[in-house]
């Protein structure tokens, strides 16, 4: 699934995909599921969990993209974070169809 978000006035492409989560322990060096049942208990964390993986999904929809720290310096104080319930519903909705999915093969496997 792809998303074109504007941020500062740039149009962003995000991507998330099964690949997702592998590329964010390559990139990140953590665990996204870990990270993000540990969000559930420590809110503070939160905000960098959702920046990084949002660093992760445009890096994704871009290869060319430059490590996290230059992609973040483009935007302005907070403004990445203003995309970050865009951001949400796109994984959410990506994690849905995957269980979708998941459940669809399951049912023809007993067909």
């Amino acid at each position: 699934m792809k998303r074109t978000i504007e941020i500062d006035g740039k149009e962003i492409t995000f991507k998330a995909t099964a690949r997702t989560p592998l590329l964010y322990k390559q990139w990140v060096g953590r665990d996204l599921f870990l990270d993000i049942q540990h969000i559930q208990t420590d809110k503070e964390s939160a905000l960098d969990v959702l920046g990084d993986l949002a660093y992760v999904m445009a890096k994704q929809a871009d290869p060319s993209i430059g490590d996290i720290d230059e992609w973040f310096d483009q935007f302005g104080m907070f403004s990445i974070y203003m995309a970050l319930p865009q951001l949400q519903d796109m994984w959410s909705a990506e994690m849905s169809s995957s269980v979708e999915t998941k459940k669809k093969a399951r049912g023809r496997k007993g067909s």
